[in-house]
C-alpha cells in the first residue's frame, strides 16, 4: 500500500523555505548583490583559500554566526591571523557567498565614549520570562552582545560575571545579549562555567540590529538615566582599572536624579 504523500500545506512550507534559501545565495536575483560585514578571524586556510569568522549580523543577508568563506584572491589571507578584527564585504559568486575584500581593523579598538538614549527592547531570557530593557531604567547597566562559538566572548564572561558580583549591590545590572540559533541547553553551559548572569535570548539579532552591533563580543555601559555612555568592541578585562572605574563613575549618579 503507497504510503500518503506530505499534506499540501507542508510541501508549501518546504518550497517555501528552498526559494527564501536560493534568494539568499543567488546574486543576479537578489536586490543586493554586496554585503559589508566585521568580524574576528578564527581560521585561516590558504590551501583552500578560505578564512572562518565570527561575524556580527550582516544586514539583510544572515545573523550573526562563525562561518568559513572562500576569498576571491588567495594574496587576501596574506598577514590575517587568528584573532584578528576584520572589515570584509561578500559577493555572490553563484550558489555561494565570496569575500571580495578583506582588511585588518586595529587589533583592539578603544572605548568609544558617545552619549545617546538606549533603544528599548523586551526578549525572553533563559529562565523563560520576558525582560524589557527600559524596566532597567535607575540602574547601570552593562549590556553585552556575545554568542557560544565566539571565543572572546566566552574569555571575557567570567570577568563579566566577577564584575558584576563586585558592584550589584550599589546598583550594576548586567544582561548579557545571546545571538546563538544554538538549542537553549548549549546558551545554559554558561552557568556551569561560573557564570550567573542574566541572559536575554536574540536569535534573530533584532536588539543587536537596534544597537548596531558588528562584532562579537560588543558591550555598552549605559547610565542610570538609560543613556548609552561607552561603546566596548571586542574582548577585554573587565575587571582592570579603566574598566572599575567607569562603572564606579556611573554608580555615583544618585538614582532619584537618573529617574526624572
Amino acid at each position: 500500500m503507497n504510503k500518503p504523500g506530505p499534506h499540501p500545506w507542508i510541501r508549501l512550507l518546504v518550497s517555501t523555505a528552498l526559494c527564501w534559501h536560493l534568494h539568499l545565495a543567488v546574486g543576479p536575483g537578489h536586490a543586493q548583490s554586496r554585503f559589508d560585514g566585521e568580524g574576528r578571524v578564527v581560521a585561516v586556510d590558504e590551501s583552500h583559500g578560505t578564512v572562518t569568522l565570527d561575524h556580527g549580523p550582516i544586514s539583510g543577508l544572515m545573523p550573526a554566526m562563525r562561518m568559513a568563506f572562500p576569498v576571491q584572491q588567495a594574496e587576501q589571507l596574506l598577514g590575517l591571523h587568528g584573532g584578528a578584527l576584520v572589515r570584509f564585504s561578500l559577493q555572490a559568486r553563484g550558489l555561494e557567498w565570496v569575500i571580495a575584500a578583506i582588511e585588518p581593523m586595529e587589533d583592539h579598538p578603544q572605548p568609544i565614549l558617545t552619549s545617546f538614549p538606549a533603544p528599548d527592547f523586551t526578549l525572553p531570557t533563559l529562565s523563560g520570562a520576558p525582560i524589557r530593557f527600559s524596566d532597567l531604567r535607575g540602574k547601570v547597566v552593562l549590556l553585552n552582545f556575545w554568542a557560544t562559538w565566539c571565543g572572546s566572548c566566552r574569555a571575557e564572561m567570567p570577568t563579566i560575571d566577577a564584575l558584576y558580583r563586585q558592584y550589584k549591590d550599589r546598583g550594576l545590572e548586567v544582561l548579557a545579549v545571546n545571538l546563538d540559533l544554538a538549542p537553549i541547553a548549549k546558551i545554559q553551559d554558561v552557568d556551569k562555567a561560573g557564570v550567573s548572569l542574566r541572559v536575554g535570548l536574540d536569535p534573530f539579532s533584532s536588539a543587536a540590529r537596534t544597537y548596531r552591533v558588528l562584532v562579537l563580543p560588543t558591550t555598552y555601559l549605559i547610565d542610570r538615566a538609560g543613556n548609552v555612555i561607552v561603546r566596548e568592541i571586542g574582548g577585554r578585562d573587565w575587571l582592570d582599572g579603566v574598566s572599575q572605574r567607569a562603572v564606579e563613575s556611573l554608580l555615583q549618579q544618585p538614582e532619584a536624579t537618573a529617574r526624572r
